[in-house]
């Protein structure tokens, strides 16, 4: 049996790993053991990846820690525009949740963007360790709010004008719920109107079959008829 890096060399033992068979150069002793320069490798390589993994989640952890506070997790991670968009998306929408309009909605989305922010600082921050730049991850955050940049705007709109009528209020005895029912009384009297409209349209449409009646009865009808008829196919006359 011959070596498997040195094929003319004759093997004197075989790797404790992977159990190829190693000459006396390719024998490595790690702890009384022989192994072969690959698997040697590849055990370097996996505790690095190892303390990397271990450090990752450290700081993943503190991002996380420093999320609570909106806003705050992605300073960690130094990424200015998406701490601002945090920090204001979050007490934007708890502070809408204050109207009396939608205030359960807004809660919730609140809360909602709240714990999406802590787990993006997470993300992010095992993202940044294993190499990745923290300019490279905020511009892809700044292309996305781009792309959903018509609904941010329809978004803010309708925040601003919930935020108008909070504060002016020129009708606070009109509620929701007193609105509700006249607003089914004005779909219901629009279908059915919409419904009767329809069906005298499908009633007055003229049978084609059926010819019409003249007001001239007698030969002189039949006659005026077929001289039309003539008129109208002089290669018949022919």
């Amino acid at each position: 049996m011959y070596c498997s890096y040195h094929t003319g060399n004759a093997a004197r033992v075989q790797c404790s790993s992977c159990m190829r068979p190693l000459c006396q150069a390719c024998d490595h002793r790690i702890k009384g053991y022989p192994y072969c320069q690959d698997c040697i490798v590849l055990g370097v390589e996996g505790l690095s990846r190892n303390y990397n993994n271990v450090k990752s989640k450290g700081r993943a952890r503190l991002a996380a820690l420093f999320a609570v506070l909106p806003g705050m997790g992605a300073v960690f991670n130094r990424q200015n525009i998406k701490a601002v968009v945090h920090f204001v998306s979050v007490i934007g929408l708890f502070q809408l949740a204050s109207i009396r309009i939608a205030s359960g909605v807004f809660a919730l989305a609140g809360l909602a963007v709240y714990v999406y922010s802590i787990i993006d600082a997470y993300r992010t921050a095992v993202v940044i360790a294993n190499g990745e730049s923290p300019a490279a991850d905020e511009e892809r955050f700044k292309r996305s709010l781009k792309k959903h940049a018509p609904l941010i705007g329809v978004f803010l709109i309708a925040a601003g004008i919930l935020l108008v009528w909070n504060l002016i209020r020129p009708f606070a005895f009109v509620t929701v719920a007193r609105l509700i029912p006249v607003a089914l009384i004005i779909l219901g009297g629009y279908l059915l109107t919409r419904y009767f409209k329809r069906s005298n349209e499908e009633g007055y449409e003229p049978s084609s079959s059926v010819p019409p009646y003249s007001l001239i009865p007698g030969r002189f009808s039949e006659r005026s008829s077929e001289h039309s008829r003539h008129r109208s196919n002089p290669a018949g006359r022919r």
